[in-house]
């Protein structure tokens, strides 16, 4: 969704409040597809501050779908964002409380918020790198791919020490014999 900053609020000092909704989209996350999901519809209040500085405040319930990092199983997380951005439309700056360097931003452009942009945003900084289905998830087999959650499997789940492959390679042509 966008918005366009000057129209939501025109005058300096007044605010307004746009009725705004995250649509859903699939981004990929430190090589992981994943789909952000609006659970509902939020309110985005714009106040403008000066001339080329607007402030964004809003709470955004928003759910994710992403991977198990050891099963691969579906695992659903709800998220709510509360945002608070003071912005410098001209400069294409964010500043926060008490920084003195700005951030660059690239949800706004020709004063149109996006406002999916501004909440990937957010979340980035939330968001693990990893999730887990239960804490005592167990996995796959290395060997077959059984989810180890569900069933359990024959296979030989020894690791075999790299420094005694030599005696292995002995032993077995020993066998062969």
């Amino acid at each position: 969704m966008k918005v366009n900053l000057y129209e939501a609020a025109p005058v300096a000092g007044r605010e307004m409040t746009v009725k705004a909704q995250v649509e859903e989209q699939a981004i990929t996350f430190y090589g992981e597809q994943i789909i952000v999901k609006g659970k509902a519809p939020f309110e985005l209040a714009v106040r403008r501050e000066k001339k080329d500085v607007v402030s964004v405040v809003c709470d955004v319930p928003v759910e994710v779908v992403r991977s198990c990092g050891r099963c691969l199983e579906t695992v659903v997380r709800d998220y709510d964002l509360h945002i608070e951005r003071t912005l410098n439309v001209a400069d294409k700056e964010a500043y926060s409380d008490g920084e003195t360097q700005p951030d660059l931003i690239s949800y706004i452009e020709d004063c149109t918020l996006d406002v999916d942009m501004l909440v990937l945003d957010e979340l980035y900084t939330m968001l693990p790198m990893k999730v887990l289905c239960k804490e005592d998830c167990k996995g796959i087999c290395k060997v077959c791919g059984t989810n180890l959650n569900e069933s359990t499997c024959n296979c030989d789940q020894r690791v075999p020490d790299p420094r005694m492959a030599v005696f292995s390679d002995i032993f077995n042509q020993f066998k062969e014999v």
